[in-house]
């Protein structure tokens, strides 16, 4: 398990992850979303043109989602519904994002999220709900949807793996033309300005190097292996050094008897070869 997920890492720090035409700018990796449509992805609450089809257990309390982004994604918020098939964004009024989402960078992302009302039980039906603006698949911004079914069970029955993990990626995906020919327009992800709340006062830019996001995952991932390689090194030497320890314990704890030949006696009173035992020191006088 441990080599599939430094496998991942390794794969997002080397700019591999592929954009997909399977999903919009961002959508829920755990737990697994509702089918993505490109004619409904900006219709609330869920945009997706299926309604309830498999739910996903999930624990009451410390419950997390993993999201996949292939374009920068700003203002999301995840709220849920705990109604069996929530029809309107009315619906979703519990939110579970405690801290608030200002961008969500292309690659995988995960949140912890708020544990439900204390009057929610195991077995209680709901869905989450992930809302946020890009500037996907046109140059304005738009406000995008997605949806994932769930059922909460007790913490202690929850055994599922989730894929947690942060890993971030320095490809954006060109926003197209009304042709439909992908091109850099401005204000799309990182190629053009960023986006700005209205009023806000812009920060001052300081001097420095300034290292892109895939030179960031690089480090970390560099970061990882060298410790990795120092905790391996470490870890042979001390049982270099336990093997060393054990010989010489073994070493000193036999009796080195030590024969020299006897020359007050002759061969046949001292045997085959006239030799005599010292005596050991702890016997000497």
């Amino acid at each position: 398990m441990a080599s599939f997920w430094f496998a991942v890492i390794i794969a997002a720090a080397s700019n591999v992850l592929a954009t997909s035409g399977d999903m919009g700018p961002a959508s829920f990796m755990w737990p697994p979303d509702r089918v993505w449509s490109a004619q409904m992805d900006n219709t609330a609450p869920c945009g997706s043109v299926d309604s309830v089809v498999n739910r996903t257990e999930f624990p009451l309390t410390g419950g997390k989602v993993s999201l996949t982004a292939q374009d920068d994604s700003y203002s999301a918020h995840l709220s849920i519904s705990f109604k069996n098939d929530p029809q309107t964004q009315s619906d979703f009024n519990f939110i579970l994002n405690t801290i608030p989402i200002t961008e969500i960078d292309p690659g995988h992302t995960c949140f912890r999220v708020a544990d439900p009302p204390s009057d929610i039980a195991p077995g209680t039906n709901a869905t989450i709900q992930l809302k946020y603006t890009a500037d996907f698949d046109r140059p304005g911004n738009q406000t995008f949807y997605a949806c994932a079914d769930i059922t909460y069970v007790r913490p202690e029955s929850f055994t599922t793996e989730i894929p947690c993990f942060n890993v971030t990626d320095d490809k954006d995906v060109p926003a197209p033309t009304s042709t439909g020919v992908p091109t850099n327009l401005p204000g799309h992800g990182d190629n053009g300005p960023p986006l700005t709340t209205p009023g806000a006062t812009p920060k001052p830019v300081s001097g420095g190097v300034v290292l892109s996001k895939g030179a960031i995952a690089g480090i970390v991932v560099g970061t990882v292996i060298g410790l990795a390689l120092v905790a391996g090194l470490a870890l042979l030497f001390y049982r270099e050094r336990q093997k060393k320890n054990r010989l010489e314990r073994q070493r000193d704890s036999a009796r080195g008897v030590k024969w020299v030949e006897d020359p007050t006696k002759d061969t046949a009173s001292a045997g085959s070869f006239g030799l005599q035992r010292m005596p050991s020191p702890s016997r000497a006088q």
